[in-house]
C-alpha cells in the first residue's frame, strides 16, 4: 500500500525522482487496472526527456523548456536551488534547438566543471550523431558546427581571436559570480599570510578580481549572441539592484523562479552543549529531537559531531571551512583525536602510493597534513591541490570509499557529491562574513536530489543561526548602475548603457585616449588589463629599440618553446615589462626564479624548494605545500601566461607600427606550456582527463617523438610502446593512462 501512495504522489506532483529514489521503474501495484496503468504511462510520456528516453522531466523542468521555446526573444535567467539540473535543461534545449544553432558556447565557471560538462557534450553529440565539434581550447580547429565549453577567461578569448564568429547561443551557469559580493572562488586564499609574498609586489594588471571577467564577459555575450540561457541558485528577484533590474529590462531577458526544493533538509544546531535537531515541517520527528553531548572547543566538537552522525548513521558528510589552512588544522584534529578507520580498497592504496612518491621530499611526507588525513580514511579537498587530486578525492568520496571530507568553497560551487550531510565550521569567508546566500548554497550540498531524499546540516558556530534568518544580498550588474565605475568597465562598456555620471568619466577617458599609439583591436585582445598599462608597454617597445630587437632574434630560432624553457626568453620579457613599469624588480626576479626551477624540474623543483626552508624551520611543512601548490597555481599556470598573452599582442602591434615582419610570430605553445605544464598534444590531452603533470612531462622527456603527434596517431603510438611508458609509471599513473587513452577523440 505504501509503495502504490508513494508511486502515486510522485505522479500527481509530477516529480519523477521521487520513484527513482524508490526503485519504481513501473507502477509497483500489479493490481491496477488496465486504464489506470495506461493512464500514469500517458503522464511519463508527456515529460520524458527529448534527449534520452529512459529520462523523466520533472514538471517545473519541462515548464522552464517549454517556456524558453515558446519565447520570440529566446532569452531567460533561471533560478533554481542547488542540484536541481540546470544543466540537463540546458541540454534539452540544446536538443530541441539542434537544427537551428551552429555554434553554441557554454560558459562554466570552472575548469573542473569545463571538463565535465565537455564529457557530457561528447556523448550527447556521439550517440545523437549532431554533427557538432565539442572545442575546450581557443587553439582548437574550429568546424562548421561547435560546442565551445569554456571558462570566462576562454570565452573572452575566443571573442577577441574570432570577432567575425557568429554565436547563435550561449548559456551562462553560476551567473551570480558577475557581483564582487557574490563572486569568491579564492576566498579560500584570500586571508592567508602567504599570499602577501607572492602579490604584493605584482602590478595590479595581474590582480584584477574575477567577478569582473564574469562581469564584461557576460556584457560582451548579450550583446552579440540572439539567445541566451542565464543560470544560477537561489537568485532572490526581490533582492536585485538597479543595475541587474537595468541589464534584464535593456536585453528583453525573462526570469523563471523555482522554489520547490525537492529535499528536505533538516537544521541541526551544533554550538552549545546540546545537539539539537529542527524538524518543523515534518509530521513527526525522525530521530531523538535532541541529545546531550560535550562539545567543548571547535576541535573537540567536530569530533563529537562526527561520532553523532556516525551513531544516527547518517551517511556520508563535508565540513565546510573557510579556508585551506582551516581545513588542514580540523582535519589534523580530528585525526589526532583518535578518528579514523582503515580502507581497505586497492584504488585507494594504489592513490596513496602514488601521493607518497610523487610528493615526498626528503621524508617530508609524514609532515604533511593531506597525507596523515588521508592515511586515517578521510579527505581534505580545497583548490590549492592539484586539479587531478581534487578529481580523485571527489571521486574516492563519491563512490563511498571515503565518507568524511573537509572542504572550502571550490566544492560548493556546482560540484556535485553524495554527501547527505553538511557540516559548516565557521561563518566566513576568507576575511567577509558568509551571507544568507552564501550559507544557502553551502547547505544546499546536503543532500542531491534523486540520491537523497533528506539532507542534514549541522552549525558549529552560533553567527551561522543569525545568518540563515538574513536577507540575501542584493545582486547587482555594476556596469548599469550609478555608482563610479573603475577603467577597465569603463573601457568595456557602450556609452549608451552606463549612467550620466559614468558616461561622462567614459568620454574623459575617450578624449585621453585619442593620442595613444594602441588601437582599439589590440586593446580587445587584453580587455581586461587598463588601456593605459597596455599603452605604456606598447611606447615602450616602440621607443627602446635594444629590447625590441634583442627578442626579435630569438624569434629566428625555429622553435619558440625551447627558447623559453632552455634559454630564458622569459627573463626578457619580464625584463621588458619592468622597463615599462608594469612589474617591478622583486616580481621579476621571483618570477624568472620559479619560471627557471619549473621548466627543468617540474613541480617537484618548486616543492623542494618550499621543503627545504620547512626543514630549516623557516615556515611549516603544511605551509611549504600550499606555498609549493599555489605558486603553480597562481604564478606559472596563471600569471606567467596572462603576462605572456598581453606581450604577444603588443609586440605584434609594434612590430607593425615599426614596419618589421614577424612570420606568423606566435606565444600560443608557450602560453600552453605554462597552463597546463606540457609540450604536446597529447599531454594537452591527459591534463583535461586528470593526469599528473610530472608523469606527464616524464613520458614527453622519454618520448620526444609525441611532441609532434595529433590526435590520430597519438593512441597507435602508446599502444605501439605501451609496455616501456608502463615502466616510467606508478600503478596509479598507469590505470589512469589506460581509461585516458580510451576517452581520447
Amino acid at each position: 500500500i505504501i509503495k502504490n501512495l508513494l508511486y502515486i504522489a510522485s505522479q500527481k506532483m509530477r516529480v519523477f525522482g521521487y520513484n527513482i529514489q524508490n526503485g519504481f521503474n513501473e507502477d509497483p501495484d500489479k493490481s491496477a487496472s488496465t486504464l489506470t496503468i495506461l493512464q500514469n504511462e500517458s503522464i511519463k510520456q508527456n515529460y520524458r526527456s527529448q534527449v534520452w528516453s529512459n529520462n523523466i522531466l520533472d514538471k517545473t523542468q519541462k515548464d522552464i523548456i517549454d517556456y524558453f521555446q515558446s519565447l520570440s526573444i529566446k532569452r531567460m535567467l533561471v533560478s533554481a536551488p542547488t542540484s536541481y539540473g540546470k544543466t540537463f535543461i540546458m541540454r534539452e534545449i540544446l536538443y530541441l534547438n539542434r537544427e537551428k544553432y551552429n555554434n553554441i558556447l557554454l560558459v562554466f565557471p570552472t575548469v573542473a566543471l569545463l571538463h565535465e560538462n565537455a564529457e557530457n557534450m561528447e556523448k550527447l553529440n556521439s550517440e545523437k550523431q549532431l554533427g557538432y565539434r565539442v572545442i575546450k581550447s581557443v587553439d582548437n580547429e574550429i568546424g562548421e558546427k561547435n560546442i565551445f565549453v569554456f571558462t570566462p577567461e576562454r570565452a573572452m578569448q575566443l571573442l577577441a581571436n574570432y570577432p567575425s564568429l557568429h554565436l547563435d547561443f550561449f548559456f551562462y551557469d553560476e551567473m551570480y559570480k558577475i557581483d564582487e559580493d557574490f563572486c569568491y572562488d579564492d576566498t579560500d586564499e584570500k586571508d592567508e599570510a602567504i599570499n602577501s609574498s607572492l602579490n604584493n609586489s605584482t602590478a595590479n594588471f595581474l590582480n584584477e578580481t574575477r567577478a569582473k571577467t564574469f562581469r564584461i564577459c557576460l556584457y560582451l555575450l548579450s550583446k552579440q549572441v540572439p539567445e541566451y540561457f542565464l543560470a544560477g541558485p537561489n537568485l532572490s528577484e526581490k533582492q536585485f539592484g538597479k543595475g541587474m533590474i537595468t541589464y534584464l529590462l535593456k536585453n528583453k531577458i525573462q526570469i523563471k523562479t523555482v522554489t520547490f526544493e525537492p529535499t528536505k533538509r533538516i537544521r541541526i544546531d551544533a554550538y552549545s552543549k546540546q545537539i539539537k535537531e529542527h524538524h518543523e515541517g515534518l509530521p513527526y520527528p525522525l530521530k531523538e529531537n535532541s541529545k546531550e553531548i560535550t562539545l567543548g572547543k571547535k576541535n573537540e566538537r567536530i569530533c563529537n559531531v562526527i561520532k553523532y552522525i556516525e551513531m544516527q548513521k547518517y551517511g556520508s558528510t563535508l565540513l565546510y571551512c573557510t579556508t585551506p589552512s582551516k581545513a588542514n588544522m580540523y582535519a589534523a584534529a580530528l585525526s589526532e583525536g583518535g578518528y579514523g578507520k582503515p580502507i581497505c580498497d586497492s584504488d585507494y592504496s594504489m592513490f596513496l602510493d602514488h601521493i607518497k612518491h610523487t610528493y615526498d621530499v626528503n621524508g617530508s611526507i609524514t609532515e604533511w597534513s593531506f597525507w596523515n588525513v588521508m592515511q586515517n580514511g578521510f579527505a581534505l579537498h580545497h583548490g590549492k591541490l592539484p586539479k587531478y587530486i581534487q578529481k580523485e578525492v571527489l571521486d574516492l568520496f563519491n563512490r563511498g570509499i571515503i565518507d568524511i571530507l573537509f572542504c572550502t568553497s571550490t566544492i560548493v560551487e556546482g560540484v556535485n557529491t553524495n554527501a547527505k550531510n553538511m557540516v559548516v565550521l565557521n561563518h566566513t569567508k576568507g576575511r567577509a562574513a558568509l551571507t544568507a546566500f552564501d550559507l544557502k548554497n553551502i547547505i544546499g550540498r546536503a543532500g542531491r536530489y534523486y540520491h537523497n531524499f533528506i539532507g542534514r546540516y549541522f552549525l558549529l558556530d552560533s553567527a551561522l543561526a543569525k545568518i540563515t534568518d538574513a536577507n540575501d544580498l542584493s545582486l547587482n550588474f555594476v556596469t548599469y548602475d550609478n555608482n563610479e565605475l573603475d577603467a577597465i568597465d569603463l573601457d568595456n562598456a557602450e556609452i549608451g548603457d552606463l549612467s550620466l555620471n559614468n558616461a561622462e568619466a567614459k568620454q574623459r577617458r575617450f578624449e585621453v585616449q585619442r593620442d595613444f599609439n594602441l588601437p582599439e583591436d589590440v586593446f580587445v585582445m587584453n580587455r581586461l588589463v587598463k588601456k593605459e598599462y597596455q599603452e605604456n608597454l606598447l611606447t615602450y617597445l616602440l621607443n627602446h629599440s635594444n629590447d625590441f630587437n634583442s627578442f626579435l632574434r630569438r624569434l629566428k630560432y625555429p622553435d619558440i618553446l625551447l627558447q623559453f624553457t632552455e634559454f630564458a626568453a622569459l627573463n626578457s620579457v619580464l625584463k621588458i615589462f619592468q622597463g615599462a613599469g608594469l612589474l617591478d624588480d622583486s616580481t621579476v626576479r621571483l618570477y624568472s626564479a620559479i619560471s627557471i626551477s619549473y621548466t627543468k624540474d617540474g613541480f617537484k623543483g618548486i616543492l623542494k624548494y618550499q621543503i627545504n626552508k620547512a626543514q630549516k624551520g623557516a615556515i611549516k611543512y603544511d605551509i611549504a605545500y600550499s606555498k609549493a601548490f599555489k605558486t603553480q597555481k597562481d604564478i606559472i599556470e596563471h600569471k606567467i601566461p596572462k603576462i605572456l598573452t598581453l606581450f604577444e599582442s603588443i609586440f605584434t602591434c609594434a612590430a607593425r607600427i615599426r614596419g618589421t615582419a614577424l612570420n606568423n610570430f606566435s606565444l600560443s605553445k608557450v602560453i600552453r606550456f605554462y597552463e597546463t605544464g606540457v609540450r604536446s598534444y597529447f599531454g594537452e590531452q591527459l591534463v583535461g582527463f586528470g593526469f599528473p603533470i610530472d608523469a606527464i612531462r616524464k613520458i614527453e622527456n622519454s618520448y620526444p617523438q609525441l611532441i609532434s603527434l595529433g590526435s590520430a596517431d597519438i593512441k597507435n603510438y602508446v599502444k605501439r610502446n605501451q609496455q616501456n611508458i608502463f615502466a616510467l609509471l606508478d600503478e596509479y599513473e598507469k590505470r589512469l593512462l589506460l581509461k585516458a587513452i580510451k576517452s581520447f577523440n
